[in-house]
């Protein structure tokens, strides 16, 4: 069935919903009160626990894939989205003011789940903790949407907002309009009409957008309404080829750049990890930071969030930054959006990357998942006996992941330089200074992923 008929239908996208919020409550069941404060133990855990195995390993990994190729799609039936607009009916509908429009809060929400939630109390291997972490964001979603108007939540603060947005630039689909002249002519504009904010279904835009003037996908969230109340059936779902969004004029905001700096270290951190040597070698400042300020415990987590995350990312991107504003004259804002645009095809074929790593390599976790689903038995029979891991496959696919690894990365960086070649650059030596970045945050990777896969 064509997806826009999927759109148009009254019930298929808020039954999604309620059934991705179904499968929300059922996952903080399952993680609820399987705790542990072994660290080592945690690394088992996180695996084998059935909860926590389906959100890190499954459900995130599946939001990136389908946000680089699709677009925001997980919005469609995100069940934040669902909570946050039923709340919003009988809330207070207050505006939302100039902070979190700015964009800021969003990454400020991020940056906090980053390095407090996974990077300092590791939510991402205990069980109860990413329960906790689930809990908190219904309820936020829950509390803004009875305090400000419309999708405030979805729209401001939702902690994946610029990451959906951002690596939607790339996708194969987009929400247009048909035809221009007819939302011109409309008189009823029934899309954005404030009659229709609050209904269940068919409501107008509550993002703040006039599908006749969407430019990108950064901010549409495919919540599917526009497409219903549209009388004159002018709204689709339409193709396009794959990050042909990168090759327009694209203006980030502060608060995009900021986020993307930190989201790019942490890709480079994502994909180092998985190798010894690798890992060994990216943690050589956080681990000296950590000795010679005699931090211990969850605190050296924070440590290396911040240096690897804001610091390095922060002097990597200023340094270029300063340079092209010394040698090109550019802004600080123009030159570090060109470098955010050029590197971006880079750090999202990266966390696809990582995304591939993460699924393929708990499938041998399954054999436990339904029999064991709490996972704390299963845990303590792994660490005792970790040979009862069937690892069968996993060494079967292990030279067709590599071989996914080079090509990923090797397209990767020859998307970005062909964005580089196709963007409006004011001077020839801003495009340099976009060339060198490329090349150096591809090389990185692939000197890293050469010689763990090939060698």
């Amino acid at each position: 069935m064509n997806i826009n008929h999927l759109f148009k239908n009254r019930y298929f996208l808020p039954a999604m919903q309620f059934f991705s919020l179904t499968a929300f409550i059922l996952l903080i069941y399952g993680a609820i009160g399987i705790t542990t404060q072994d660290s080592d133990f945690a690394m088992i855990l996180r695996n084998t626990n059935f909860s926590n195995l389906v959100v890190w390993s499954y459900w995130w990994p599946l939001i990136i894939v389908t946000a680089i190729l699709f677009g925001r799609f997980w919005c469609s039936i995100c069940p934040m989205e669902l909570v946050t607009s039923l709340a919003g009916k009988f809330g207070l509908k207050q505006k939302p003011g100039g902070l979190l429009k700015s964009g800021w809060v969003i990454t400020m929400f991020y940056a906090i789940i980053l390095i407090l939630g996974i990077h300092t109390f590791a939510i991402h291997r205990i069980p109860q903790y990413m329960a906790i972490y689930m809990l908190i964001l219904f309820a936020v979603s829950l509390i803004v949407g009875f305090i400000w108007e419309k999708r405030t939540f979805c729209t401001y603060i939702c902690p994946i907002g610029h990451l959906l947005g951002l690596y939607s630039l790339l996708s194969f689909r987009k929400l247009r309009v048909k035809d221009a002249d007819v939302c011109l002519n409309c008189k009823t504009k029934d899309c954005i009409s404030k009659s229709n904010h609050y209904r269940f279904t068919d409501r107008s835009c509550t993002s703040e957008l006039y599908p006749a003037k969407i430019k990108d996908n950064r901010s549409c969230i495919l919540c599917g309404q526009c497409h219903k109340s549209c009388t004159k059936d002018n709204i689709a779902i339409q193709k396009q080829r794959f990050a042909s969004e990168l090759f327009t004029d694209i203006k980030l905001s502060w608060a995009e750049i900021a986020f993307f700096i930190m989201l790019s270290g942490f890709v480079v951190y994502e994909i180092f990890v998985e190798w010894k040597v690798s890992k060994k070698i990216i943690m050589a400042i956080p681990d000296w930071a950590n000795h010679s300020l005699n931090i211990s415990g969850n605190l050296t987590g924070t440590i290396k969030a911040i240096i690897l995350f804001v610091l390095l990312p922060l002097v990597f991107y200023m340094i270029l930054a300063i340079i092209n504003k010394a040698i090109a004259k550019e802004s600080w804002k123009k030159s570090l959006t060109q470098l955010a645009i050029a590197i971006l095809p880079v750090t999202a074929g990266m966390h696809l990357l990582k995304a591939f790593f993460k699924t393929t390599s708990r499938i041998p976790y399954w054999d436990f998942a339904f029999s064991d689903p709490k996972g704390v038995k299963t845990a303590r029979m792994l660490t005792i006996n970790p040979e009862l891991l069937n690892s069968d496959f996993l060494s079967v696919i292990s030279p067709y992941v590599g071989i996914v690894a080079i090509l990923l990365t090797v397209g990767s960086l020859a998307l970005s330089l062909l964005i580089i070649r196709k963007q409006q650059y004011n001077n020839k030596r801003s495009k340099i200074i976009s060339i060198f970045a490329v090349l150096f945050y591809s090389g990185i990777f692939l000197i890293m992923l050469s010689s763990w896969r090939l060698f």
